[in-house]
């Protein structure tokens, strides 16, 4: 029971890495706020959680708008009396290159998967900070490390988090640890549009010759936000099959 008497908010939770974080968050001891857009997949990930005995609430809100934010962070807190564990995951993934990215396009991306965990830490921070204590995990991605043909706007937005880590571990140490968990391919729903042969394909180019699992990030997750991370703060964790190990180069 690694997370017993803390409540974790985890954006992004009505599906694939979000979902499987509240849940296992849930089964070790956690009172979990699940949030996300996609109301009806938000509500299943709540019954669950509650089906196998845990405790756990859906509150809609958009992270990328900072009203939006502040609403869910305050209604989280009136419900539960406080938030121990933040985990900022949602994501935005439209592709596209420099020239031809629409602003607006640019604009949400910026705003959901690197702007959000500077909201979500405004208004949590305070709270942490005043009950002497707190985690903060973000998920990054190997487009943090590395840039991707076609995915302008998100590798941006997923490097600029690991600047964001850094400062506020600096900023909120000791009292507040945050550190970012970076996935490489994973199957979630941002896979739908691939079949099996190219979801084999891709496996077949990582070092250990599968694609990763939702459950696989939220065992790192878990990690960084309980106390078997104690000693860890500002940093990244690479989630990812050893993908950016190097180039595989083909004994054939």
């Amino acid at each position: 029971m690694l997370l017993e008497n803390k409540v974790a908010l985890v954006t992004g939770s009505a599906s694939g890495i979000g979902r499987a974080s509240a849940e296992l968050f849930a089964k070790q001891g956690a009172q979990v706020i699940v949030t996300d857009l996609a109301e009806d997949d938000g509500h299943e990930t709540v019954k669950r959680i509650n089906a196998t005995g845990g405790d756990s609430i859906f509150l809609k809100a958009d992270i990328g708008k900072m009203s939006e934010v502040e609403g869910l962070v305050n209604a989280a807190t009136q419900h539960y009396g406080r938030i121990d564990v933040l985990f900022s995951n949602a994501c935005h993934y439209p592709e596209g290159k420099a020239a031809d990215v629409p602003e607006e396009d640019w604009d949400r991306v910026i705003s959901v998967c690197l702007k959000a965990t500077w909201m979500l830490a405004k208004h949590t921070l305070p709270g942490m900070v005043k009950r002497g204590g707190g985690t903060i995990v973000v998920t990054g991605s190997v487009h943090s490390l590395f840039g991707f043909t076609g995915t302008h706007s998100y590798d941006i937005a997923k490097a600029g988090l690991l600047g964001l880590v850094r400062n506020i571990a600096l900023d909120y140490a000791p009292t507040v640890r945050i550190n970012a968990v970076l996935p490489g391919a994973v199957e979630t729903g941002l896979w739908d549009h691939l079949g099996p042969e190219e979801r084999e394909k891709i496996a077949k180019g990582l070092p250990l010759q599968r694609n990763g699992q939702p459950e696989d990030i939220a065992q790192a997750a878990l990690f960084l936000a309980s106390d078997m991370s104690s000693y860890v703060t500002g940093t990244h964790l690479t989630v990812d099959g050893g993908q950016t190990c190097g180039f595989m180069l083909d004994p054939d």
